[in-house]
This record gives C-alpha cells, sequence and structure tokens, in this order.
C-alpha cells in the first residue's frame, strides 16, 4: 500500500513538473492590487485566487507583501520536497526489481519520504505561522470563516458578497 502511494505521490511530481514546464516558471513579480506580471497560464488563476482573498480580508500593501512572501518561500520549500521525492524513485525502483523485495532499500526510500513530508510539513507550518502573525483578528476570522465554509469555495463565487 505505501508503494502505491509513493508511486502516486511520484506521478503527481511528474505531472507538477510537467505543468511547470509546459506554463513556464520565473520572471514573475507581484505588484499589489494589479497582480502577478510576467507568463500567463495557470497562474492568472491562482492569482486572481489570491488577489480575491487579499481583497476579501482588506489586506494592507505591507500585509500583501509578506503573505505574498511567505507563499513564494512555500512554493520554493514544496519544490525542494518534490525533488528529493524523485531522487527517491530510482531506490524504489531497485527494491522492487529484485527477486525478493529488498527491505533495506524500502527503508531508506521511506525514509526519503518521511524526511520530504516532514520538510512540507515543516514548510506549510512556517507559512501559516507568519501569515497569521500578520493578520487582525477581524482578519483572522474572515480567513477561518473562509476555511471553514465547503473548504474554501467562496472561489466559486467571488470575492465580494
Amino acid at each position: 500500500m505505501i508503494c502505491l502511494a509513493i508511486g502516486i505521490g511520484l506521478l503527481g511530481v511528474a505531472a507538477m513538473r510537467r505543468a511547470r514546464h509546459c506554463h513556464g516558471h520565473g520572471g514573475h513579480h507581484y505588484q499589489g492590487w494589479r497582480g502577478w506580471h510576467g507568463h500567463h497560464g495557470h497562474h492568472g488563476r491562482r492569482n486572481w485566487m489570491l488577489n480575491a482573498a487579499l481583497a476579501r480580508i482588506d489586506a494592507t500593501p505591507a500585509q500583501e507583501r509578506v503573505i505574498v512572501g511567505e507563499i513564494e518561500k512555500l512554493q520554493e520549500r514544496m519544490y525542494g520536497a518534490r525533488t528529493n521525492l524523485k531522487a527517491a524513485r530510482g531506490d524504489l525502483a531497485a527494491a522492487i526489481r529484485g527477486p525478493m523485495l529488498d527491505d533495506a532499500a524500502l527503508g531508506a526510500v521511506l525514509g526519503q519520504v518521511d524526511a520530504s513530508t516532514g520538510e512540507a510539513r515543516s514548510a506549510m507550518i512556517d507559512a501559516l505561522r507568519n501569515v497569521h502573525a500578520v493578520l487582525d483578528d477581524r482578519q483572522r476570522a474572515t480567513v477561518g470563516d473562509l476555511i471553514d465554509r465547503n473548504g474554501g469555495g467562496f472561489w466559486r463565487r467571488g470575492p465580494y458578497r
């Protein structure tokens, strides 16, 4: 079952890499309410959602800079975690190729998966803490309500009500 999960995770990494390659990466910069400038593609939807969320909580320009910076750091750290998972693919393949499952090699793969998962978890916690710190009580309540309501489904209805 764990091997299946690892395989699915690696397919996800490959899909993300392909999407990143197809839509470009880099050359983007954030300019407040005007949004992101640079290559368009799947980033346009993400930018709309981010701008909608920032508008919904009435974020100040200083808060916007912190939040966008935290999202960028989170993306970089998550990319590093995915890269480490990709490296585990060869070890998993070697463990499965033999006539018997190599428990030592499988243990090494699971160790890499655990390390990558831990890094992703740590990155998420750090980003959440830092964003939480720049929001005021009203903004935190609004974000909590948005998350609680249909898993953040306000995106489908738009930011203004």
